[in-house]
């Protein structure tokens, strides 16, 4: 294992002075752009299909074949590179853009499933160490190669170091087993992702700005680094003293990478909380990306991609990953790769089409342009991860009171989370000094936290106080919609929630098409729909009348016909209303004379003509 790991990483950074000075040596630097595009869309295309050979053949299988298919590809390209440079040039950037950083999260994969919490605790630090090793095996192997030997003779260099992370990958097959893995679909067998509950987070607010920071970040840490190329191909030119560099740089970079995880991330985390640790990335790439505008040179551009560079596996790394907590475990997977690979590979894309754009259009000092746009993007990011730190809080308590977050106190290591989790459980949180938006954030979410109890409350009295404390905005509705199944308040419920009006549509839909949901709640979701008037509520209504339960259906066109006479612009096609009915009708007499009397009985009651 540690071993695989020391292999792996010195590949990792010894690929990467590999690559950009071969690819350099070849190419001017005003080519970047195009390699970054192209790279970024294949590499999304590899991401999503690594994805379904998980699911299908499982991380045993599949991490050792990738290993292997690597090493293979590097010997190709070695062999390339003796007839065309250039097109081995183009195959080794796309080569390590796409399976680099993939391969690296692909072995982190396959042993979070041989290890449980506990052990993967004693055996990151491990790992870790292995790793920093192999920084400096593969940076001190690229720069000894171009002592002597020209940038190619890395090619079977890199690829011994893949040979043993697939061998090595294939004995832990034998000596380590698994401990929790998901399940995977049997043969033949379809598996549908929880797709309407990933749109609703998607939807969320907390969800967009957490994207958005993703964006901002990609996109000024890819126009730093189309700088730093540029500026080292002038000052360096090309071949064995570009390579040198770049190692030099990347294996300086990963020893400080480790120096900084080791002694600042948590405690950044700790002090700062998740969203404020961070926000310490783009602070840092604003300032020194307009310190490098300030102080032109290599120098300079040096310290601000260096400075992105560790700070973004570190302090940003470690306060990211944290910000995933509000997400449900059965959304989690689904909406980390959107925003991992989606909102990443976007960025890339965004950063190479102004980079282009720019050399296109020729202007000039393009390097300033580029450090000035990162600068402002950066500066933008801060203020995004700013407000994150109030969204997290409301996400992560709303989350824990509706159950749909699960948490562990041991397992907790900052102080936001850990304060949060404790006022859920109605816990007191020792004192400390604290900001004005620490306040105003814990404040909003306590009483968003005691309005939220009240509706998911057994008591009568509590959950009409809940329905009655203002409007139902969309945070509230999904706790307001399980009222409609309890007598007792389900009169209220259907009055509040046709108040909350639009934003209460979609959660509405959801609820009354899924089977799963109680059938007293999907029989009384047209009594709200009916009165919405909204285009959503209307094709809603229409796509209930093929339910398989009658009372649902009946529902459904009492509603659609009621919102009908309100609104006569939310037209429906006769051609399906016809449809619905022929349906009704095929079906036998007695069958209608066995439902009459319940809808009958329900409909004195709830009717939505009554308003």
């Amino acid at each position: 294992m540690l071993a695989t790991a020391t292999a792996m990483i010195a590949f990792h950074v010894g690929a990467r002075a590999t690559r950009d000075a071969y690819f350099l040596t070849n190419f001017p630097y005003t080519t970047l752009p195009a390699m970054v595009m192209a790279t970024s869309v294949l590499g999304v295309a590899l991401a999503f299909a690594s994805t379904r050979a998980f699911t299908r053949w499982g991380p045993e299988r599949v991490v050792p074949a990738a290993f292997a298919a690597s090493a293979g590809l590097l010997i190709v390209e070695w062999g390339v590179s003796l007839v065309s440079p250039r097109v081995a040039a183009v195959l080794v950037y796309l080569h390590y853009g796409c399976f680099g950083a993939l391969l690296v999260s692909s072995f982190y994969s396959y042993l979070n499933e041989r290890f449980d919490p506990r052990s993967a605790k004693r055996q990151l630090a491990r790992i870790t160490a292995a790793g920093t090793v192999g920084g400096l095996i593969g940076g001190l192997a690229a720069a000894q190669v171009s002592n002597v030997l020209p940038v190619t003779a890395m090619f079977p260099v890199l690829a011994t170091f893949h040979v043993i992370c697939a061998a090595g990958v294939l004995r832990l097959n034998t000596t380590l087993e698994v401990v929790s893995a998901p399940e995977r679909p049997r043969e033949g067998a379809t598996s549908a992702p929880p797709a309407s509950g990933v749109r609703a987070l998607l939807a969320t607010p907390y969800i967009r700005e957490l994207i958005a920071l993703v964006l901002l970040v990609t996109i000024s840490e890819g126009l730093i680094d189309l700088v730093f190329k540029g500026r080292a191909t002038d000052v360096f030119g090309k071949g064995p003293p570009l390579l040198r560099f770049f190692a030099a740089f990347y294996t300086g970079m990963a020893l400080l990478t480790v120096i900084v995880q080791a002694t600042l991330s948590r405690f950044a985390l700790e002090k700062l909380g998740p969203a404020r640790a961070a926000a310490v990335l783009p602070t840092t790439m604003a300032a020194t990306a307009a310190g490098a505008i300030v102080i032109p040179g290599l120098t300079s551009v040096v310290v601000a991609r260096g400075a992105g560079s560790v700070l973004s596996n570190s302090l940003y790394r470690g306060g990211y990953e944290v910000l995933f907590t509000p997400v449900p475990a059965r959304d989690k997977r689904a909406i980390k790769s959107l925003v991992d690979v989606g909102a990443s590979r976007s960025g890339d894309l965004l950063a190479a089409g102004i980079a282009q754009g720019i050399v296109l259009f020729s202007m000039p000092l393009q390097g300033t342009v580029l450090l000035t746009i990162a600068t402002v993007l950066s500066a933008a990011g801060v203020l995004v991860a700013w407000r994150l730190h109030g969204g997290y809080v409301l996400a992560l308590a709303r989350g824990l009171v509706s159950r749909a977050v699960h948490l562990d106190l041991s397992s907790v290591t900052d102080s936001t989370t850990r304060n949060t989790l404790l006022l859920t459980l109605g816990a007191h949180v020792p004192a400390r000094p604290r900001t004005d938006d620490e306040d105003t954030a814990e404040e909003d979410a306590a009483g968003e936290l005691l309005r939220i109890r009240d509706l998911l409350s057994r008591d009568p009295r509590r959950a009409l106080r809940g329905l009655n404390a203002g409007p139902l905005t969309a945070d509230f509705v999904p706790h307001a919609v399980p009222l409609l199944a309890w007598n007792e308040v389900a009169q209220p419920a259907i009055t509040a929630l046709r108040e909350a009006g639009p934003p209460a549509v979609e959660p509405l839909i959801e609820r009354l098409l899924n089977p799963d949901t109680d059938f007293a709640i999907r029989r009384r979701i047209p009594l709200v729909l009916g009165a919405i008037q909204d285009r959503r509520a209307a094709d809603g209504l229409l796509r209930g009348l093929a339910d398989k339960r009658f009372e649902v259906r009946y529902r459904c066109g009492r509603g659609l016909a009621h919102l009908l006479d309100l609104d006569a612009m939310l037209w429906v096609s006769p051609q399906d209303v016809f449809a619905a009915v022929l349906r009704e009708i095929e079906s036998a007499a007695g069958v209608w004379e066995s439902r009459s009397l319940l809808d009958r009985m329900d409909d004195e009651a709830w009717s939505p003509v009554m308003d």
